[in-house]
């Protein structure tokens, strides 16, 4: 009885949140703001912005991105690679992520959920075109295929990778990755894929509870960990694929004019 009449005053100090069809309604005491997608006429930039999308959808390009000019896509030489991963929206969000990078390659390893689900195209919002042509392979080695070079996001296998190859001292050391805990370092020794010859830049991430194996790491040319603070373990693969993919599109030098 103690614990339901605590459970009955969290909710009724909670804010109320009134849910109709058209629009979701968060009120805190007197204080009533409403949670909605933008309409027409709202913005005029966003107004601008959803009728270039369209012009790029209609201009024939087998993609979106493949229509930019001045410049290109920014990253069209750089596809990511997404090895089995669980959950249907982080497929979705990746795409997305993609998407607002210029990066329209999407490749996914032997996925464990349901990549068509309305989970992963609600997440991928506007991209949901990379999710139904990303190539879906059952290997990360057919994932690699076309690629002058691959980096891993991993942050938890240094140590025992480095076991791991002390252990084969004989090994070509080219055999193993290089480590990098600075992605402008990284930056700039794996700057991109190789327009001459069509080869793509891979950045590799691993699923959401695993990340990637030590084989699977060492497909890789490098593995880099992402620089983080000291109170949770790791960035959620999502996170991981914003910050690479940003700093990437940075290191470019890309002024897009987004008006």
């Amino acid at each position: 009885a103690r614990v339901a009449r605590a459970s009955s005053a969290m909710r009724s100090s909670a804010p109320a949140r009134c849910v109709s069809r058209f629009r979701v309604t968060c009120a805190t005491g007197s204080e009533k703001r409403p949670i909605r997608g933008a309409k027409r006429g709202d913005s005029a930039y966003r107004d601008n912005f959803a009728e270039r999308i369209k012009e790029l959808r209609a201009s024939g390009a087998p993609t979106p991105g493949a229509a930019l000019v001045n410049p290109p896509a920014v990253l069209s030489d750089v596809v990511v690679v997404f090895v089995s991963p669980k959950t249907a929206s982080n497929v979705g969000a990746m795409a997305r992520s993609c998407a607002a990078f210029e990066c329209e390659t999407l490749r996914l390893v032997a996925p464990v959920c349901d990549v068509f689900s309305r989970a992963s195209m609600n997440a991928a919002k506007g991209a949901q075109y990379l999710i139904k042509n990303a190539l879906i392979v059952d290997d990360l080695a057919d994932a690699l295929v076309g690629t002058r070079a691959a980096v891993a996001f991993h942050p938890w296998m240094e140590d025992e990778l480095r076991v791991d190859a002390d252990a084969d001292a004989d090994a070509d050391a080219d055999a193993h990755p290089t480590f990098y805990d600075d992605l402008d370092a990284l930056v700039e020794r794996f700057p991109g894929g190789d327009a001459a010859s069509g080869e793509k830049l891979a950045l590799v991430f691993g699923n959401e509870a695993d990340g990637l194996s030590v084989e699977q790491l060492k497909m890789c040319d490098a593995v880099c960990s992402i620089p983080m603070g000291r109170l949770v373990e790791s960035l959620s693969v999502t996170h991981a694929g914003v910050i690479t993919l940003s700093r990437y599109f940075e290191r470019r030098g890309a002024r897009i004019d987004r008006r």
